[in-house]
């Protein structure tokens, strides 16, 4: 199993994504539900369904737009409130679905 979900009830602090990985995810919320708010307004200590009404449907087309906004597929076994809606949590499992590229060889000056 993912080593995001097996980190749950580990004891381990919650872990966070990047600054920038959570703007996007902030923006393609805003976006994706057409909601009017400026991505600014949405801060990292508020659940993400505070500021909006998230039903199924909602979740739906949130995490749809994620996908194709990072170029990653959410296992469908995650398509719940409770993922969705933590932003530091959601910005970490996002960014442990990343395809990494492999590093660029140092050169030699």
């Amino acid at each position: 199993m993912d080593a995001f979900l097996t980190n749950a009830g580990s004891g381990e602090p919650p872990r966070r994504g990047s600054e920038d990985t959570m703007n996007r995810i902030r923006r393609v919320f805003v976006e994706s539900l057409h909601l009017n708010l400026s991505p600014l307004d949405l801060d990292y200590e508020h659940k993400l369904d505070e500021f909006a009404g998230l039903d199924s449907l909602a979740v739906l087309e949130f995490v749809t737009a994620l996908e194709k906004e990072f170029g990653i597929t959410i296992e469908p076994e995650l398509l719940r409130l409770d993922f969705v809606r933590d932003l530091p949590q959601l910005a970490s499992y996002i960014e442990g679905q990343i395809p990494r590229s492999p590093a660029a060889p140092a050169s030699h000056a």
